[in-house]
């Protein structure tokens, strides 16, 4: 996690909340009709930007308006547990406890009230372990449900199935017939008049069925996928029964475009019968009306559409897929009609010259160099030129895998009013070349 250092007067204001119940309940807040339900999908990597956080607090203001405040509930328990009550309340660590400080700090400098969710990641250290089981606490829940948002940390979605959700199957890494816990009762609660926000796996977490649970481009082709939990992390794998389902009818992807994972979003939506595929970038967020199931992107860098519904799968890979890549300000509706749209003040894109030779490695393998956007790269190349046809291979061979990207007539392209590139309907073709 990126982060830097917060005044120690803000952190010490938030370490009672994180390691304890957090003191008197607060009461409810006041006319959930001034409240509408959204979603902030953010990519990873939060950077702190200011764009970002303050559209979650003021999302999450009862009025818009003082004296009441947003108050938002921070749960933190995607990242590992304190491994002892030290490290819980030193906020500059990455556990569970101290997450819940550094983004209480973080969102009071924005204007909220904040309470830190005092439920650990569930996994038990040998020691001195500090993982405190509240799921299922009263108290607990009435402050989550006191709240007007609620945000969840990154680290490994997983955590938050184990922690809030009571499943048959958990010791087989299955997650079957799910319930919720008091814990996550409350954040449906919030999340129905309220927003509900989260970074990375706390974006991912969000969505319903068939919730990715890891794995690399490359390796989704060479081997497929296979539901559940695996112990290997660059394996595709998934989880049928899904996450929260704040975002229905989309599968979610984070660090998207930032970590070339177009190419396992198009294997897990293929196998998994999923029509499309929403990833955001990284310091990027997706804002989504969910009541409407209209938004728009706002952050550093892009999020994309991914749409298989003409997808025809080949011997060699798949034909069809039809990619749309938005920057700042540009809109998304995933409606009965999904589409997307350019923001105010966009421009049609000109084309000129051609694009660069084949390019190696554009799925951006952890091997490789990774996390440099080459994929999205090569597609604005792609748009702007007067040839519209780009081919990126994998790094790795036997086999190796080529991404072939074609501008045709039902592609859009416009640059936005700060002068990025977007597009719509690109066409993406995968396939195995030696």
């Amino acid at each position: 996690m990126h982060r830097h250092t917060i005044g120690i007067v803000a952190v010490l204001g938030a370490t009672a909340l994180a390691v304890g119940l957090g003191g008197p309940a607060v009461a409810a807040q006041p006319s959930p009709k001034k409240l509408a339900p959204h979603a902030v999908l953010i990519g990873g990597n939060l950077q702190e930007n200011a764009d970002i956080l303050q559209s979650i607090v003021d999302l999450a203001d009862p009025d818009g308006k003082g004296p009441l405040k947003a108050r938002i509930a921070i749960v933190s328990a995607a990242a590992s547990p304190a491994r002892n009550a030290v490290d819980a309340a030193d906020a500059d660590l990455n556990n569970a406890a101290a997450n819940g400080l550094y983004y209480g700090a973080l969102f009071a400098r924005f204007g909220a009230d904040t309470y830190a969710v005092p439920i650990d990641g569930g996994v038990d250290y040998e020691g001195d372990p500090y993982t405190p089981d509240n799921a299922d606490s009263a108290a607990v829940a009435a402050e989550v449900a006191a709240s007007t948002g609620v945000f969840f940390g990154g680290g490994d979605q997983m955590r938050y199935v184990r922690t809030l959700f009571e499943c048959a199957d958990a010791e087989l890494e299955a997650f079957t017939d799910c319930t919720d816990t008091p814990v996550m009762k409350a954040i449906r609660d919030v999340a129905a008049r309220g927003v509900v926000a989260g970074v990375s796996a706390g974006l991912t977490i969000q969505q319903g069925p068939d919730m990715i649970t890891g794995g690399e481009s490359y390796q989704s082709w060479r081997d497929g996928g296979t539901p559940g939990y695996l112990d290997d992390a660059d394996a595709l794998g998934s989880l049928p029964y899904g996450g929260f389902g704040f975002v229905d009818g989309v599968l979610l992807d984070s660090h998207f475009t930032t970590w070339g994972r177009q190419g396992r979003a198009v294997k897990l939506a293929l196998e998994t019968g999923n029509p499309y595929v929403l990833g955001v970038d990284e310091t990027t967020a997706v804002v989504l009306d969910r009541k409407k199931r209209e938004g728009y992107v706002i952050g550093e860098h892009g999020a994309s559409l991914i749409d298989v519904r003409s997808a025809v799968v080949t011997e060699a890979g798949v034909e069809g897929v039809r990619w749309s890549y938005l920057n700042a300000g540009d809109r998304i509706d995933l409606g009965k009609k999904v589409k997307v749209d350019q923001g105010k003040g966009a421009k049609k894109l000109k084309t000129q010259g051609a694009v660069p030779a084949v390019q190696t490695d554009t799925w951006d393998s952890i091997d490789g160099e990774g996390g440099v956007y080459s994929l999205r790269d090569l597609a604005q190349q792609v748009v702007a030129s007067s040839v519209g046809v780009g081919v990126g291979l994998s790094l790795e061979t036997g086999p190796q895998f080529a991404t072939t990207l074609v501008r045709d007539g039902k592609t859009a392209a416009w640059t936005t009013k700060a002068g990025k590139v977007s597009f719509s309907q690109l066409q993406m073709v995968i396939a195995q070349v030696g």
